[in-house]
């Protein structure tokens, strides 16, 4: 008997994309950058501000993403913004030199506010995300976003504005979730996220990292600080060990990952020491827990220095491309 040909792994492959090109499972936000333009002090030698252009442009170039299906996020409005932030605040940041010290800049224009402009995009692009997420029941990624040491009156570590938090306050408003679980995997301490919702059940902030600036007193957390040069297996075998018992006990109806790169061991600011595929095995393991429990989850890229931090991120929306949405 004579049996029919097995089909080229290859077809297979353009099969998969051409679909999804005509019915798109993964959402990406992107906002043209304009941070590579501002003048930095000593950390022009660690933050890449064209990172996440890097990261678009090789998308294209693998054919992985046709250019117009990167959605573009809105402005949120000064309304949307006093969510978290206070109106003396996002007054003050107003001022380019306000916006100058936060993000360590040598200087910026008196009279222009394009970079304040840039994280009101931010946040309305983490916003947007959520919104695509919920309506796909899947993932929805944000070329940007994950400014977790903002706090509602004042910046540092490089946020003006805490996006994550203003995206869940706002589905909240909406009543399109009672539940969000944060899971910072940033190498430093979310303090800022961690300080918005210390009074509040509704979000578990799930978090590893190096020292811990803050702590809060709540049920619905878990802060866990490592030592310097933790590396891969121990860092691994913790969030295997940790993580899926908030997916059991907490219930979410949606997960906010703060997928930073700055874990990663060649990273200048960060002491964790995991290997480049470490971190994607990190990511990885976030990803599957939302897919086992089927809940939407939207991906922020957080932290991350040093002219290889775009490609850490990019490993992780490459393998959601060719392999990871396919399981789900």
């Amino acid at each position: 008997m004579k049996h029919p040909a097995r089909p080229w792994p290859g077809k297979r492959l353009l099969f998969r994309l051409f679909w999804s090109l005509q019915h798109p499972r993964v959402t990406i936000v992107y906002h043209p950058e304009v941070l590579d333009s501002v003048c930095a002090k000593a950390s022009r030698q660690t933050f890449d501000a064209g990172k996440f252009r890097k990261i678009r442009l090789q998308l294209v170039r693998e054919k992985l993403i046709p250019p117009r299906r990167f959605l573009q996020p809105p402005l949120l409005s000064e309304q949307a913004l006093q969510r978290v932030h206070t109106r003396q605040y996002l007054a003050r940041l107003k001022n380019p030199q306000v916006v100058a010290q936060i993000l360590h800049l040598d200087y910026v224009e008196w009279w222009d506010n394009y970079v304040y402009r840039y994280f009101r995009y931010m946040a309305g692009g983490t916003l947007l995300a959520a919104w695509e997420a919920l309506e796909s029941s899947r993932v929805s990624f944000n070329l940007g976003g994950g400014y977790h040491h903002a706090f509602p009156d004042t910046g540092g570590g490089y946020c003006l504005l805490n996006d994550v938090a203003i995206a869940v306050r706002s589905l909240f408003e909406q009543n399109r979730v009672q539940r969000v679980l944060i899971v910072d995997l940033d190498a430093h301490q979310g303090d800022g996220l961690l300080y918005v919702f210390r009074e509040d059940p509704r979000v578990f902030h799930f978090d590893i990292h190096g020292e811990s600036w803050i702590e809060v007193s709540k049920r619905e957390q878990k802060s866990i600080a490592l030592p310097h040069d933790t590396g891969d297996r121990p860092y691994l075998s913790l969030l295997s060990r940790e993580l899926p018992q908030v997916f059991r006990q907490f219930g979410p109806q949606l997960v906010f990952y703060l997928a930073g790169s700055d874990p990663f061991e060649k990273d200048p600011l960060a002491p964790l020491a995991l290997s480049e595929a470490g971190v994607l095995t990190r990511d990885q393991q976030v990803f599957e827990l939302c897919r086992q429990y089927r809940i939407p989850m939207v991906v922020v890229a957080a932290g991350g220095y040093g002219p290889e931090s775009w490609r850490i991120y990019y490993n992780f929306l490459r393998w959601t491309l060719t392999e990871g949405i396919w399981k789900w």
